[in-house]
């Protein structure tokens, strides 16, 4: 909320060619973040209404990840671990102009979120994809991730061989995937992310009956 240190702070960042855009209040961060940019946030915990704290909790709501690391005043450690506890991953102590840290800890922030990014990115469209397979083709899939051979799926599902194979096929061409090896990397990184599972499908429903 202070003009002159948002003038200087970005001074600072664009003298280092690092593109910067500032907020006046959590509220104008919010009104205005394009959620499909990458970067970091460099957040003041001490701000009227709309306090440091209360924006990293309103990001935990959204579910906007976005690497944030919080200035707080000399000495003010206990602050920095609220903020940590809500998802910050670093702080720093002002006056922060000086601090010969800062740069280095924005550009390995920077690149956290690019790494990220990539990761989101690709689970997003490994979801999207999953979505294109039937029923039958999900649990073969699923069932293919965990090791499962085509001899082992088939009996499973009282399938033949053959259809199995042929399940096998349709879901590497829908998964845009070259070989079976790849689709388990696919998915295994898919599951790392921990995306929000997918419905249960008409068959694991029927079989809960």
């Amino acid at each position: 909320d202070d003009r002159a240190f948002l003038r200087s702070t970005t001074r600072l960042f664009e003298s280092e060619e690092l593109p910067v855009v500032a907020f006046r209040s959590g509220e104008e961060f919010f009104e205005n973040y394009d959620t499909g940019h990458p970067g970091c946030l460099l957040l003041y915990l001490k701000m009227p209404a709309m306090s440091g704290l209360d924006v990293l909790d309103m990001m935990r709501e959204l579910d906007l990840v976005l690497p944030t690391i919080v200035m707080t005043a000399f000495g003010n450690v206990q602050s920095a671990v609220q903020a940590i506890k809500l998802g910050a991953i670093d702080f720093v102590e002002k006056p922060i102009h000086n601090n010969p840290e800062l740069l280095e800890l924005v550009r390995r922030t920077l690149s956290i979120d690019r790494v990220s990014q990539r990761i989101q990115q690709e689970a997003q469209e490994t979801g999207n994809r999953l979505r294109l397979l039937t029923d039958r083709e999900r649990e073969i899939l699923f069932r293919v991730a965990d090791g499962l051979s085509s001899n082992e799926i088939a009996n499973e599902f009282d399938l033949s061989l053959a259809t199995v194979n042929s399940h096998r096929i349709n879901i590497l061409k829908k998964m845009d995937v070259g070989s079976v090896r790849n689709l388990i990397s696919l998915i295994s990184r898919y599951r790392f992310v921990q995306q929000p599972p997918l419905p249960k499908t008409k068959m694991a429903q029927k079989k809960r009956r």
